[in-house]
């Protein structure tokens, strides 16, 4: 095994892994200085306490989320004026420690919770909304609608069940977790 990291390595480290950004020489300098027993349980309190927290732990899930303040991918490039303001509700909730099964519910459903402030409802909505738009021209419109429902079961599928379930869409497997009437009732 390595040897046990001295105090410089450890709050580079630790910052490094909670905010995603070096430790400024004052907080070095500070801690090294620090000879308490809790001295490195105040720099993770800190850090935790830090909005950098939220904004580099947020880009794990943004990513699950398929975030993205655009389609440019596409001939005709669709904004999202408004995405911005589900990636700040990730970094929001990340940072106020929102217990998991509400950071879950809030995506699904957020818009038929009572009680909710109305924002947050439709910004955790994102989750949804900032899907990919599929080409509805030349007579396709009905298939760019299935598969844009598609790929929302899919994405709720891969970011809260950890399975991916677009094969389910057309036919069983002997094998697989999810049935094709399993797939229709998320797609329902």
């Amino acid at each position: 095994p390595s040897a046990p990291a001295d105090k410089r390595a450890l709050i580079r480290r630790t910052t490094f892994d909670l905010t995603g950004l070096p430790p400024t020489p004052e907080e070095i300098e500070a801690f090294l200085a620090d000879e308490s027993a809790e001295a490195y349980a105040h720099v993770v309190d800190r850090l935790l306490a830090s909005p950098r927290y939220g904004e580099r732990w947020g880009r794990h899930w943004l990513d699950v989320a398929r975030y993205g303040e655009d389609q440019a991918h596409t001939f005709a490039a669709r904004m999202y004026p408004n995405g911005y303001l589900y990636r700040d509700w990730v970094v929001k909730s990340l940072n106020d420690d929102l217990p998991y099964d509400q950071f879950v519910i809030q995506q699904i459903a957020g818009d038929l919770l009572p009680n909710a402030e109305a924002s947050q409802q439709q910004a955790a909505l994102g989750y949804f909304a900032l899907g990919p738009v599929y080409y509805a021209d030349a007579g396709c419109a009905a298939k760019a609608a299935l598969d844009e429902l598609d790929d929302r079961v899919d994405t709720l599928a891969a970011g809260f069940l950890g399975l991916t379930v677009a094969c389910a869409r057309c036919h069983d497997h002997k094998f697989d977790a999810i049935s094709t009437a399993d797939y229709y009732s998320m797609y329902g």
